[in-house]
């Protein structure tokens, strides 16, 4: 983690279960602020880069997700809509006033439904190599389908290294996709206990539609891939453009999934132009 954030999680209860958020921030913040989702079994360590960066100007707020990191993991469904009612209590509890919401990988879906539910509450929404919504492909993949079957299984921890592993691809050389998966990635595959990470993964695929939320989401939005097989086959862009047309879409290069961490200087380069210039231009085009 890095030292501009601290390392000692602040916890707050909702109604009996705590929930956990790193934050930072200078003396005299610039406007929005920041909160930071993370993915299915991830948590604010993804972020290690952006927090470092944007920390000096913000405030950054990097969530744990309920059953996450150091948040409380009750015995119950985890879903994109309990995740993102959490995040927006936690930024009520804040007195967040429009922050950016930023998510990668299943947290860009936490972050648009987040956004969905409350436009009024944020000044833009930025997803990160994220599965819009699960479409009938990606529900009836066979391949889909085992990974449930076997994250259910006895061996789900290995599951989850092998998964995380596959979605770096092969662009660094070995030892650097190996040292930021030991840093960034397993520790977080590690904690997250087995009943929370089937029951997000399940319910996503299985009974997660995103229309509802994309309707209603009409602040400035951006989307920044990378160049990951499955994501790339499931994200559904062309989707989610028809519907959003304030959608601005940028691509890292030559990075997989973890690319928050593999190219952050690229990363923080799009965040930064998108605070300075694209909420600006597409809150005078009126969006």
């Amino acid at each position: 983690m890095s030292n501009a954030a601290g390392s000692t999680p602040i916890l707050m209860n909702r109604a009996g279960v705590c929930l956990a958020h790193f934050e930072a921030k200078p003396a005299s913040p610039l406007d929005p602020p920041l909160v930071l989702i993370h993915g299915w079994t991830g948590d604010h360590r993804i972020f290690t880069p952006q927090i470092g960066y944007f920390a000096h100007s913000r405030h950054v707020v990097a969530v744990n997700l309920r059953g996450h990191g150091e948040s409380d993991a009750p015995k119950q469904e985890y879903t994109i809509e309990g995740f993102a009612d959490d995040v927006a209590w936690q930024c009520a509890e804040l007195k967040l006033e429009k922050p950016l919401i930023i998510g990668h990988s299943l947290g860009g879906s936490v972050a648009l439904e987040l956004c969905g539910r409350h436009p009024d509450r944020v000044s833009g929404l930025v997803m990160i190599d994220s599965i819009v919504t699960p479409g009938s492909t990606l529900r009836e993949s066979a391949d889909v389908g085992r990974l449930l079957d076997e994250i259910a299984g006895p061996n789900y921890r290995a599951v989850l290294r092998r998964n995380a592993l596959s979605m770096a691809v092969d662009y660094d050389d070995a030892a650097r996709r190996e040292s930021i998966h030991n840093i960034y990635i397993q520790p977080s595959c590690e904690k997250t206990p087995q009943h929370v990470a089937y029951s997000a993964m399940r319910n996503f695929i299985v009974n997660y539609d995103a229309s509802l939320a994309v309707s209603r989401c009409k602040v400035p939005m951006a989307y920044i891939s990378a160049d990951v097989p499955l994501v790339n086959a499931a994200r559904d862009l062309d989707w989610l453009q028809a519907r959003c047309s304030q959608l601005i879409v940028a691509k890292t290069l030559l990075a997989g999934h973890f690319n928050t961490i593999e190219v952050a200087d690229q990363v923080n380069a799009m965040l930064d132009r998108f605070l300075t210039v694209g909420l600006r231009r597409l809150a005078t085009a009126g969006i």
